[in-house]
């Protein structure tokens, strides 16, 4: 048996992020960026194009999480393991570009920069996992996973083109000049445990044959996901979720 504790932390700076559209000019007073229409398309970097995306070395990020586990290695025909993980991430986006330069001043939260600095949208806080196997008897072998995810963050969003930039951006602008909190909506936990039966049976030599059965959330949790889209007309519903499923299958080996 092992048990194992780590801390970890990461630090990121200048990372890889996508920029929606850098043939944008920026208001210095206000942060916000000039409306990309017709009436202000001499003030665009390249006022004969349109949407121009790009990719620059601008994002930062960080995590901390405290990552524990537990082994039980096969023996006695039997093996468990658990592992748990509360963590932090927290992410940015970057500071827009406006034709090749990167824009001198403070903008408004939602079009990026430090000031959009939180927890990400992949942010989640409790993770668990629980395995185990068990060979019963005459090549049948029963194995089965429980998994728990708690504090598991969305992204969150207006919806349309509020600033008239021609991308998405966060698209947290409202009509009303305010702005939707960035990531701010968590998800409902999600449980489920799944199950495996095998069967092998050995037909010469090292040539056998293997019976698998699945069933995948075999409690049939709900597992919903909250539509975060305060514009949709699904807003703060449940748009999918995961219902029990099962496949069965065979595996040759020789």
């Amino acid at each position: 048996m092992a048990l194992q504790v780590d801390y970890v932390q990461t630090q990121g700076s200048h990372e890889k992020d996508v920029l929606d559209n850098a043939n944008l000019a920026y208001n210095p007073a206000t942060g916000g960026n000039y409306a990309s229409t017709n009436a202000n398309r001499g003030l665009l970097p390249w006022p004969s194009a349109g949407v121009i995306s790009m990719i620059d070395y601008n994002s930062n990020s960080s995590l901390r999480a405290l990552q524990t586990a537990f082994t039980k290695r096969m023996s006695n025909h039997w093996q468990a393991s658990a592992t748990y993980t509360l963590s932090w991430f927290y992410d940015e986006e970057s500071q827009p570009v406006s034709g090749r330069t990167l824009v001198p001043f403070t903008v408004s939260d939602d079009l990026g920069g430090p000031g959009s600095y939180g927890l990400a949208a992949t942010d989640q806080r409790h993770r668990a996992v629980f395995t185990g196997i068990w060979e019963v008897s005459h090549g049948f072998q029963v194995s089965a996973l429980h998994y728990l995810g708690a504090g598991i963050r969305s992204s969150t969003s207006y919806g349309g083109d509020v600033r008239v930039t021609g991308g998405t951006f966060s698209a947290r602008l409202r009509p009303d000049g305010t702005l939707v909190p960035r990531n701010a909506y968590i998800q409902p936990a999600q449980n489920r445990t799944d199950i495996r039966l095998q069967q092998r049976i050995r037909l010469q030599g090292r040539l056998s044959i293997d019976g698998i059965a699945e069933i995948f959330n075999v409690f049939n949790c709900t597992n919903y996901t909250i539509d975060t889209v305060e514009s949709s007309a699904t807003y703060l519903t449940a748009i999918t979720g995961q219902s029990r499923t099962a496949q069965v299958g065979f595996r040759l080996s020789f």
